[in-house]
């Protein structure tokens, strides 16, 4: 059976995602830095789906730990999901946020379409980005411009490996409900949970579609927000000094 591999693995998005996969008959394999999590979320995809999952460890922070993570790769997949990040605030460690929103993520996805056993199986690759590269914003312009860099990043893959009949698809979530957003005071209205945006994902895979923003509202919202004059927000923020 076709293999689902997930970079973040351990991930509210990613998870949610492998298991909506499972359940349509995909095996899984999942890569993260904490095994534990992974085994655990092994034995709920193997026991409630009956497909295989293998899980492998990687630090997407680490170089030394991707390499590993290459060295020692299990299988060759069809499908391969993007599903790590990382965001604090306010933002002091900019080299994590650069390397494991955007740096480290193009580095893993050139590796893995370089190996010439991988190209071969490979249909599709889903990154994971966000609305958040839509424009930057002072509160998070570091996290903004990674994932504006890894969304620009998709758009010319997607161009590059069009004549080896490989999708890729570009998922820019809004609000979600999730470990790296729970500190955050997000309108409840915005904000999805990660089985909605999993099976955006999946429904977006099966269309073959190039760039989703999920939920499909955000579209519309972004398109007013990003015509907003930035002398408005230069205006606003001198109101408040």
């Amino acid at each position: 059976m076709s293999y689902l591999l997930v970079i973040g693995g351990n991930s509210d998005i990613g998870f949610s995602t492998a298991k909506i996969f499972a359940s349509k008959g995909y095996d899984i394999y999942l890569a993260s830095q904490n095994m534990d999590q992974l085994n655990l979320k092994k034995k709920i995809i193997e026991s409630s789906f009956g497909v295989n999952c293998k899980i492998s460890n990687i630090n997407i922070y680490s170089q030394d730990s991707i390499e590993n993570f290459f060295n020692n790769i299990l299988i060759n997949p069809e499908i391969i999901l993007i599903s790590a990040g990382y965001m604090e605030n306010p933002e002091i460690s900019l080299d994590k946020i650069i390397k494991v929103n955007y740096l480290n993520l193009v580095t893993i996805i050139e590796r893995l379409i370089t190996k010439d056993s991988n190209i071969k199986n490979l249909s599709t690759i889903i990154g994971i980005s966000s609305i958040a590269g839509e424009r930057g914003k002072k509160a998070n312009s570091i996290y903004s411009s990674a994932k504006a860099g890894f969304s620009a990043y998709l758009d010319g893959l997607r161009q590059r490996l069009y004549n080896e009949n490989i999708n890729v698809i570009t998922i820019k979530p809004g609000y979600v409900e999730t470990k790296m957003t729970k500190n955050l005071n997000l309108p409840k209205y915005l904000v999805s949970s990660p089985d909605l945006i999993g099976k955006i994902i999946f429904k977006s895979f099966k269309k073959n579609n190039n760039i989703v923003y999920a939920p499909l509202f955000w579209k519309i919202l972004l398109l007013i927000y990003k015509n907003i004059p930035e002398f408005i927000f230069k205006f606003k923020l001198k109101k408040k000094l």
